[in-house]
């Protein structure tokens, strides 16, 4: 199995939520959990810059086939494609950086348009949550991609984070307590860890760059914890 995550294993998070005055409100995030393995790196080790020196090259390819599928399901769905207009390709004007942070990882910083964007380590818990769809199979990039739907799972903030990853693969990102179990005969699997989290998004371009940006950052770690010298 290979334990390194996958961007299609992490869909956006739609937050649906009452406002004030009774209205709805519907804000994107995205979530990237962090490998066990990751928590235990020294300090030294998680914040060194020099690991994503050339993470421009890499999120710039993985957003422009990201946007590629996510148009092609706007189109499937005769869903308005102006909702992400201005982000259908990587804008070479868009900054990526990266600074130290108090929680002993990187903080990641997306600059455009006079803007700035974060993704960074939160330190309050999460629950990753999966289950089996209507072919008694649990949720994987693969069932997705086969039906063409939208990277985004609508849920209010008392749910779980959604993931597409199998359960022994969630064990390598949380861990089961009283609260979040495994239960493979029942077909859900929860668990408790640490992820990666952004501000909240208008719109899928933006949250879609951010994960990836995370996703490449948590590899590369990924790598250092097991030994690799890449």
């Amino acid at each position: 199995m290979d334990e390194k995550l996958v961007r299609r294993e992490l869909p956006i998070q739609s937050i649906h939520e009452r406002g004030e005055h009774g209205m709805d409100l519907d804000d994107l995030t995205a979530t990237v959990p962090v490998h066990l393995k990751i928590l235990q790196l020294p300090v030294s080790t998680r914040t060194n810059q020099s690991l994503i020196a050339e993470a421009r090259e890499t999120v710039k390819e993985w957003f422009n086939e990201d946007m590629d599928y996510h148009l092609k399901c706007l189109n499937a769905y005769d869903d308005d494609p102006s909702l992400v207009k201005g982000y259908e390709r990587f804008n070479d004007d868009w900054i990526l950086e990266w600074s130290p942070d108090d929680e002993g990882f990187l903080e990641l910083a997306w600059k455009s348009n006079g803007r700035i964007d974060n993704m960074s380590f939160c330190k309050i818990p999460i629950f990753l949550y999966n289950q089996r769809d209507e072919n008694r199979r649990f949720y994987t990039p693969e069932s997705v991609l086969q039906e063409n739907l939208i990277e985004c799972f609508g849920r209010n903030l008392r749910n779980p984070e959604v993931v597409f990853m199998e359960p022994e693969k969630m064990k390598k990102y949380g861990i089961e307590s009283e609260l979040a179990r495994i239960d493979i005969k029942s077909g859900v699997a929860e668990v408790i860890g640490h992820a990666f989290c952004s501000n909240y998004q208008p719109h899928m371009g933006k949250a879609l760059l951010l994960r990836d940006f995370a996703v490449f950052y948590l590899n590369k770690l990924l790598d250092k914890a097991n030994g690799s010298s890449t």
